[in-house]
């Protein structure tokens, strides 16, 4: 057996210390009870005393759509709540109430706030302030003081908290209907007292093909970077085709540099959605974006965070996840998306409802429901993930919620005062209907919040028979290693690493991983205690063949450790495959074949994987004309694409396997791409006495075209005649003038 043992000691003492274990986090409701719904929940710590602790939601006790805030000052520990109570005169209803807190400990809410009797379908959005942690709130401050023939729907809001030039601006974006539906946006430059005119960031875009605009989208929210850039994001649609009625769902941004003063970047898709819509129980999820920046100034600062639901089309199963969309460079580009949710694929197991905070030391906190708790995959809870690298792993997915919710119990019970139309209908007998609740059955949305390590949760939850707002407050669990790469039953090549996710902060954790050919690790073949998260192949040591392994985590200055990580298996192969030998077309040769079949051969048989480079630059530069295929499981391909121009084009070939082995590309071959040859009548690619006489046949005898007809037209008179034919004739037997030579 090969050994490789690492070299930090004090590791040794953890081995005999007890893991954390993690029990169940206490969940505290924070709302009334009430037969009535509550759901849609916003939370905030405040920055200058974690103590206190802000929370809103959407509260139907009253029978109709109000807003609740509840206030915690123990930390999370218990709750009081009351309905807000400051609004515009003329209205009498709320809802999707937001939340954000500044710098400096001021909490500011914000609703939407429409009236039940209204001729017009239209609303307001209205701000509140507290200057005390919650104890007393000011306001209402509308965004736009006058009505318009519209509605604004789903606002969110957030705070330049930079310490910038825009340090303080409060911002908030919209979508606005009717039809064609606006992403809206304001700013406020005096703590959302007054606000600068409303913008449109989210254009509809017209669809000719389609007869009407199409919407610019929903669910808008807007965040701030650490150099105070603001963006808003939202779900929408691209059309690719203005002719025609095709497009995509796809994740949106609008950009401004100077504080939401201008826009110059609008609209711009990111990520092409697969689109999901309802959960078990009839729950509507959508594709709806909730992220936050890094404005820590440490390691990640400005990145910029996105989850969001995407559906999976895993096996026989079409189920959404959770994935976590990163940008380092100011939404410029965006890495590959990373799976959040840890369930194993291959279940009928959907996650739903994300929700993501980054707190003062980077750390990313986000929080779902997630229905893998029940064997039917239809109850629900509220699930946990970590990042402590920046996005790069999360950890392993831990249980907020001790009692499942179920679907069935998000119905509401008989509303206390029959008055609002949106909420139900009465029949021709005058009797009243409940309908399900609008707005997703249990709304749209979730919160989380994070004070260094300490993270309070809320959401909907329905132990109680109806909806209610829960919440939970705790210390990030020290959870085992989630291993992330290769995945179970992977390969591994030379070159390639373990990679398992960051269990804890990046400075106080280190890690000991086991490898063995047993599943049972009897005997260990290979032991390692690396400080980072990966370990390279490099030092392996390890012949091929299928090994098992597993990681556990210390935490350095705790001196504690987790349990190990789940048991996956891996098969190293590092066989490199056999080289590659271009065959056809062949050195030198000429072609008039604009899209060219290349083949080559290989000196076993190795099914495994080609790519190829074809170009007129013989150092493959990239530069145009360039083409590169991969993925090509066959010794022979055909250019899907026409050779662009004529000349010298070069070609090589890389064969290559799924572990990362390769042979490196062949040696080049090149051939030379002509559209015709003038003379060549008979398009074998040479001339001699044989054009001449299919020009004959041509002319006087019905026969078939030049091919192309250009190339019978060697004397430049502008016609196909005897003449053409007597001049291939000179050239081939007098040494007479090129055909087409002295052309213009």
């Amino acid at each position: 057996m090969i050994k490789f043992y690492g070299v930090i000691a004090v590791l040794l003492l953890f081995l005999f210390l007890p893991a954390e274990t993690i029990g169940q986090i206490p969940n505290v409701q924070i709302s009334y009870n009430s037969v009535q719904l509550q759901n849609e929940e916003q939370v905030f710590y405040c920055p200058t005393d974690s103590n206190y602790i802000l929370a809103n939601w959407r509260d139907f006790q009253l029978g109709y759509r109000r807003c609740g805030i509840g206030r915690s000052t123990d930390g999370g520990a218990s709750w009081s709540n009351q309905l807000n109570m400051l609004m515009l005169d003329w209205n009498n209803h709320q809802s999707d109430p937001t939340m954000t807190v500044d710098r400096h400990g001021n909490f500011y809410c914000c609703w939407l706030e429409y009236s039940a009797t209204a001729v017009n379908d239209s609303s307001f959005l209205t701000f509140t302030i507290s200057y005390d942690k919650g104890a007393t709130w000011v306001g209402a401050y509308p965004v736009s003081p006058h009505h318009g023939d519209w509605f604004e729907d789903k606002q969110f809001i957030t705070i330049d908290r930079t310490s910038g030039v825009h340090d303080g601006n409060v911002y908030v974006a919209w979508a606005r209907f009717d039809n064609p539906t606006r992403i809206m946006f304001a700013r406020s430059l005096d703590s959302a007292v007054t606000f600068e005119d409303t913008l449109i960031v989210g254009p509809a875009q017209i669809g000719t093909g389609c007869g009407y605009d199409l919407d610019a989208g929903q669910f808008a929210q807007p965040i701030v970077g650490s150099d105070g850039d603001v963006y808003v994001f939202w779900r929408g649609g691209e059309i690719t085709s203005e002719t025609e009625c095709v497009g995509y769902t796809a994740l949106k941004m609008s950009k401004s540099f100077d504080g939401g003063q201008t826009w110059p970047i609008m609209a711009e898709p990111l990520f092409a959605y697969n689109v999901f819509g309802i959960v078990d129980g009839n729950i509507d999820v959508y594709n709806c974006p909730a992220g936050d920046a890094d404005i820590t100034g440490g390691p990640y600062d400005g990145n910029i965070y996105i989850s969001t639901l995407n559906g999976n089309a895993d096996d026989i199963y079409y189920h959404s996840d959770i994935l976590l969309l990163k940008s380092t460079d100011g939404c410029e580009t965006w890495l590959p998306p990373v799976r959040i949710n840890d369930d194993p694929l291959g279940e009928d197991v959907d996650q739903f409802h994300p929700w993501l905070t980054v707190n003062q030391d980077g750390t990313i906190a986000v929080i779902f429901y997630d229905q893998r708790m029940d064997p039917s995959h239809y109850m629900f809870d509220v699930f946990a993930a970590y990042s402590f690298d920046g996005g790069e792993t999360f950890t392993t997915n831990h249980r907020i919620t001790n009692v499942s919710s179920s679907p069935d119990q998000a119905e509401r019970g008989t509303p206390d005062v029959v008055t609002d139309p949106w909420e139900g209908m009465i029949d021709d007998n005058g009797e009243y209907h409940v309908l399900t609740p609008m707005a997703g059955k249990i709304a749209e949305y979730i919160g989380v919040t994070a004070f260094h390590d300490a993270i309070t949760a809320v959401w909907t939850d329905t132990r109680n028979g109806n909806q209610d707002v829960f919440s939970a407050s705790y210390t990030i669990p020290f959870l085992e290693p989630r291993l992330f790469d290769p995945v179970d039953n992977g390969l591994v090549g030379t070159g390639d690493s373990l990679v398992w996710s960051t269990s804890w902060h990046e400075d106080n954790i280190s890690y000991r991983i086991e490898i063995d050919d047993d599943p049972l690790f009897a005997s260990i073949d290979l032991t390692s205690t690396p400080t980072d998260n990966k370990l390279y192949t490099a030092p392996f040591g390890l012949t091929d063949g299928i090994y098992y392994w597993r990681v556990k985590a210390f935490r350095t200055v705790e001196l504690d450790s987790t349990e190990y990580s789940d048991v996956l298996s891996f098969e190293i192969d590092t066989e490199v495959p056999s080289p590659t030998s271009p065959e056809t077309p062949g050195e030198g040769i000429t072609s008039r074949d604009s899209l060219p079949t290349f083949d080559w051969s290989i000196t076993r048989d190795s099914p495994e994987y080609f790519e190829i480079e074809i170009s007129t630059d013989p150092a493959y530069s990239g530069t145009p004309p360039y083409f590169h295929y991969d993925g090509i499981t066959t010794t022979s391909f055909t250019m899907p694409e026409a050779l662009p121009e004529e000349g010298t084009y070069y070609w090589h070939v890389n064969h290559y396997d799924l572990a990362g082995n390769e042979t490196g590309y062949s040696s080049s071959t090149s051939f030379n791409f002509v559209r015709f040859i003038c003379g060549d009548a008979n398009g074998d690619l040479t001339i001699n006495v044989g054009d001449a006489v299919h020009l004959i046949n041509y002319v006087f005898k019905n026969g078939d075209p030049p091919d192309p007809l250009e190339s019978g037209e060697t004397n430049c008179d502008g016609a196909i005649n005897v003449g053409d034919a007597v001049f291939v004739i000179n050239y081939v037997f007098k040494s007479g003038p090129i055909p087409c030579g002295d052309c213009p």
